[in-house]
């Protein structure tokens, strides 16, 4: 009984480590996440580390640190690397959609519709 009870205990503490290995904390900004990917060694884990990074920011509707942290990749790393570009793309559409929706409410407020 008691080999049993720690063998699940076991199991469950290494599937707890192994599912914790893979997820990255979102950095509270874009400089703090630039910071903390140079001290990765290689350029495709520093891009790999700000991408995840810039999709946190995209996920938090943090639309503008996305856009920066996907073109800091772009500008300092790899020049062509895609998905910044179309983290880029998204983010920058979900601003517009934002500006035209507070550009219509606005609208609406002024002339009553």
């Amino acid at each position: 009984m008691k080999k049993t009870l720690l063998l699940g205990m076991v199991i469950c503490l290494s599937c707890g480590m192994l599912l914790s290995a893979g997820c990255t904390k979102k950095s509270a900004s874009v400089n703090e996440t630039i910071q903390n990917s140079q001290s990765l060694k290689t350029i495709q884990e520093k891009a790999d580390y700000l991408i995840k990074q810039a999709e946190a920011f995209y996920n938090s509707k943090q639309f503008q640190q996305a856009i920066e942290t996907a073109q800091y990749v772009l500008n300092n790393l790899d020049k062509n690397l895609q998905p910044a570009k179309d983290l880029i793309e998204k983010a920058k559409a979900q601003l517009q959609a934002a500006a035209q929706k507070a550009v219509g409410d606005v609208s609406n407020k002024l002339f009553g519709k």
